[in-house]
């Protein structure tokens, strides 16, 4: 009964993670005037107590010369959303972002998948991880 109520106390008194909502931030690259290949990045939130959430803003810029069409930008996997701003045509310069926020809700592995469906070049995929934990 002593170490329930000593496993009680350390769990409300811990420093909770909750509302934990620091965002990091990455930017690709396109350039039209050099035919792109396919492109896969690969990202990982780590370690997230269940019920907070952890985010990461992806930047999409165009240092090419010619327009860019965004055709969708799509998100899969559960505890994974977003949300983003991108235009359907990134001009010269220009760029966009997308906003994940992983999130989950039970204790376990997450896998997931950012696509980016772009017109006139091959599509860019950024593959997603997370680990829900106990948050004590």
């Amino acid at each position: 009964m002593k170490r329930l109520l000593l496993l009680l106390l350390g769990f409300c008194f811990a420093n909770p993670a909750l509302g934990d909502d620091s965002t990091e931030s990455f930017q690709i690259n396109l350039n039209q005037e050099v035919q792109v290949q396919a492109q896969d990045y690969y990202y990982n939130f780590g370690r997230t107590p269940i019920n907070t959430s952890r985010s990461v803003r992806f930047y999409l810029r165009n240092n090419g010369r010619i327009p860019i069409y965004i055709n969708d930008i799509n998100i899969q996997g559960d505890g994974f959303r977003q949300n983003e701003n991108c235009p359907n045509f990134l001009f010269e310069g220009q760029r966009c972002s997308v906003r994940v926020v992983f999130r989950p809700t039970h204790i376990g592995p997450y896998n997931g998948r950012l696509d980016f469906e772009l017109t006139a070049a091959e599509d860019i995929q950024i593959h997603l991880r997370g680990r829900g934990v106990f948050g004590f």
